[in-house]
Parts: C-alpha cells; sequence; structure tokens
C-alpha cells in the first residue's frame, strides 16, 4: 500500500458503500451527496494504491482489495464505537454526542420534548436527530450510523428484528383515516376502510414501506386501493387532502399536525402499531442509555395526557 489508511471516515463511506451497493444509497445514509463518497474513496484508493470499486450496473461492486478493506473497516468502526464507550464510562461524566434517528409522527409529538428535557438534565449530551424511515433506520443502526433510532412496527405489517438489537417499547397507537372536511363521513365516530373503496387515495412515496403498508391494510380489506398521489410528509398529505378531495389513513399520533380543512376518525376494526427505541444490543454508553429513558418517559407522559 502506498499510503496510511488513516482516515476514519473515508473508511466509514467504504463500508456503507459495501453494505447498500451503490454510491447514491451509501450517500443517503451518512446524509452526504455521491460526489462527495465518489471524492473520498478516490482519495483512498490512492492511498491504498489499488481500486476498491468498479461500475457494476446501476451500482457498484468493491474489488478483492475493496472487500477486504471494507471488511475490515467494520472491525475498525466497531472498536471505536467500544473505546468511545469507554471512555464515557471511565469519566464518569454523562457526555457525548448521540446520533438519532427518528420516524416523522415520533419528532412530531414525543421526541422533541424529550430532547428538550435531556438538554436541561444532562447539558453535556449532544443529540443530533435525523428524520428517517424504520427500512432506512435499522440498517443505518447496524452500520453504525445511528446510536438508537426510533422506529413502527404495525400488527398487520411487523418489522424484522435485526441480530443483536435491544428493543425498548415506547408506546402504542392506532391507524386513523383523514377525510376532507366536507366529506360525507366526516361526522362519523369510526370509518371502515371498505366504505371508502371508490375513493382517490394518497399515500406515501414509493417505494416507502409506509407505501407498502397501507397498500396491504387496505387489500387486507378487500380494497384495491386507486393510489393517484404519492408524497412524503404528513402535512403535504393532510394538504392533498384538504385540496384534491383525496382520503388517506395515517398513524393516529400523526394527526396532532392535521388542520381544520381535514376530520380524523379512528380506523375500524381497529389497527395497532408499537413503538420502539432500538439500539445496538452491546451499547453501554450512558448518554445513549439517558437518551433512551428520556424517550420512554417523554412517550408515556404524551400518551397519558393525550396531548
Amino acid at each position: 500500500m502506498s499510503g496510511e489508511l488513516s482516515n476514519v471516515e473515508r473508511l466509514r463511506m467504504l463500508h456503507a458503500v459495501w453494505r447498500r451497493g451503490s454510491l447514491a444509497a451509501a450517500a443517503e445514509l451518512l446524509h452526504v451527496t455521491p460526489s462527495a463518497i465518489s471524492q473520498q474513496l478516490t482519495k483512498l484508493e490512492r492511498e491504498a494504491g489499488t481500486g476498491l470499486l468498479v461500475r457494476h450496473g446501476r451500482g457498484v461492486r468493491l474489488t478483492p482489495a475493496g472487500l477486504l478493506l471494507a471488511q475490515r473497516s467494520e472491525r475498525v468502526l466497531a472498536e471505536l464505537r467500544a473505546a468511545r464507550a469507554d471512555l464515557d464510562s471511565l469519566t464518569g461524566e454523562t457526555t457525548g454526542v448521540v446520533e438519532l434517528g427518528a420516524i416523522p409522527s415520533g419528532v412530531h409529538t414525543f421526541i422533541t420534548p424529550a430532547l428538550t428535557g435531556l438538554a436541561v438534565r444532562y447539558p453535556g449530551i449532544e443529540v443530533r436527530l435525523h428524520e428517517v424511515e424504520p427500512e432506512e433506520a435499522l440498517p443505518a443502526l447496524a452500520d453504525g450510523v445511528f446510536d438508537v433510532v426510533v422506529v413502527e412496527s404495525w400488527e398487520n405489517l411487523p418489522l424484522t428484528r435485526p441480530p443483536s438489537t435491544r428493543w425498548t417499547v415506547l408506546r402504542d397507537d392506532a391507524a386513523t383515516i383523514v377525510l376532507p372536511a366536507g366529506h360525507r363521513l366526516a361526522g362519523a365516530d369510526s370509518i371502515r376502510a371498505e366504505d371508502l373503496a371508490e375513493e382517490i387515495w394518497v399515500a406515501w412515496a414509493r417505494p416507502t414501506l409506509a407505501n407498502a403498508w397501507i397498500r396491504h391494510t387496505l387489500r387486507e380489506r378487500g380494497i384495491e386501493p386507486t393510489v393517484r398521489h404519492t408524497v412524503s410528509g404528513f402535512g403535504t398529505q393532510f394538504a392533498v387532502v384538504a385540496g384534491l378531495g383525496a382520503v388517506t389513513v395515517v398513524p393516529g399520533m400523526a394527526t396532532t399536525i392535521a388542520p381544520p380543512t381535514v376530520v380524523c376518525a379512528p380506523l375500524e376494526p381497529v389497527l395497532h402499531r408499537r413503538l420502539y427505541a432500538v439500539q445496538p444490543q452491546g451499547e453501554t454508553r450512558p448518554a445513549v442509555a439517558e437518551c433512551v429513558a428520556a424517550l420512554v418517559d417523554a412517550a408515556r407522559s404524551w400518551g397519558a395526557s393525550g396531548s
């Protein structure tokens, strides 16, 4: 090798490309641009004195040297995480950076108050919050991008639990139908999906687990939905419902940001989901433990107050 492989971030990028299969997917995981990853990996190739990546269809494939280095980098990154945990424990102080990934409905409700309270109790903890869906959050947790993630698991489409992870229950929630304020069923106490079989639906953009869930939920009830609109973000969905006369089904917690131009009613029969805080099984950093504890307290308080 022509140089020292001393840049941890470049190794992290190579590891992400290996795990995700493309520069674009790795860039999304690490919250950087594909060109930034490409530039850094070019430098890493110069340091290694050999090629690490080759184009393969729409993605990239690691060369034997690239695969060797990526596999070794996994050990390096794991050791760095362990060293960080040991240092935190050694000082006896609850400080440090916590990378938190979370679903949007959690961010809209209990997560922000949780982090506000945590900052008051432990000003030495710096939590960096990233809104992310479960299908991205769990692989990113395994890759060391996040220290803890908040995910949802619907009873009719449960998440697969990756090995070596610890799941802490935060709270339960239920599916809710959202209609335009002037809809014929706007005054109903609860709504069956079958009564909306002929409606135009709005769903999360593809390809996402949220999009798959709404289609799966409706098909379970004998409906092949006409999904005319696909958008990201609950606020945007509510705008489409109000402005274009569509309907949708969302987690009940998401309706905390629903405008007065839409109405919300529980889906009948009731469909539940459970929210979890997930962390690596071996995570021992006090800062991460306190972050999870704050999430638990805030989630349960939010549920009890109905706020």
